[in-house]
């Protein structure tokens, strides 16, 4: 009697609910138990694919992001001391393959000009330095006939495949002193490849080997406090007197520009 009061109420409560347009959960579980079960199972393996294949997407999506975050990133060089060093000896490789090259060209040009000469016809030698360069021993110098400051005239040099000056011995100074006389007239202050910019009181040439043998005035370098906020950081020579002076980087002079010379032979 209980049961079949409990099921009217039940029905009328459903019934109740239908009136209303909401689905009735009596009607659910009364449909098909199967069929629920089987909707059920297959709206999850839906669920499970969708999630599966949107977490895939992302993982794509982060490892192309993640590939051009490496690809665009400025590479650095843990070592940049072995980097120069490579650098340096690549330049070194170069310059002997080009003097060998230079080199056979000129055996060459003077067989073609020994065979092929007509008479009274001159035939300019090959030569070791470039025009208007001072050879003296194995080495190439140029007097520039401008000034600049130390950086722009340390550039320019390079632009030339050349460096300022390095100077260690007496004979350099007596040779460039002779041609500065030739040359400059009146200016007889030079740039050298020589100065103390990165550690004050470290002199330091060019290609950063330390100064040995030294040719300064007595009094130098000073590092006189006339020189300004940097004080005097970069040397010149003058080539009169032989000797070297610490002045201004931002000073302008004329320079010395030196380089290897090519072999003819």
């Amino acid at each position: 009697m209980e049961t079949a009061e409990n099921y009217t109420s039940l029905q009328e409560f459903t019934e109740d609910m239908a009136s209303t347009g909401k689905p009735t959960l009596l009607g659910k579980q009364r449909g098909s138990g199967k069929q629920g079960m089987k909707l059920g199972v297959e709206y999850v393996r839906n669920q499970t694919t969708t999630i599966l294949i949107t977490v895939l997407l992302a993982s794509i999506c982060a490892n192309i992001a993640l590939g051009v975050l490496l690809y665009n990133k400025p590479s650095v060089n843990p070592c940049p001391p072995a980097g120069k060093l490579r650098k340096a000896a690549e330049t070194g490789d170069s310059f002997r393959a080009l003097s060998l090259r230079y080199a056979s060209l000129c055996k060459d040009y003077r067989k073609l000009a020994d065979n092929c000469m007509d008479p009274g016809v001159e035939v300019r030698e090959c030569s070791p330095c470039p025009s208007s360069w001072l050879q003296f021993e194995d080495t190439c110098y140029y007097f520039s006939k401008d000034k600049m400051n130390f950086d722009d005239s340390k550039a320019s040099c390079e632009s030339m495949g050349s460096r300022l000056v390095i100077l260690h011995t007496h004979k350099q100074h007596d040779v460039l002193e002779e041609e500065a006389r030739k040359t400059a007239g009146q200016e007889y202050f030079f740039w050298i490849g020589l100065s103390d910019k990165e550690v004050e009181g470290d002199w330091r040439w060019v290609d950063n080997s330390k100064l040995n043998t030294t040719f300064w005035e007595i009094s130098e370098p000073d590092n006189h406090l006339s020189g300004g906020l940097h004080g005097e950081d970069c040397a010149v020579l003058n080539s009169r007197s032989k000797i070297w002076y610490d002045v201004p980087c931002e000073f302008e002079y004329k320079r010395i520009c030196e380089m290897n010379a090519l072999k003819t032979e």
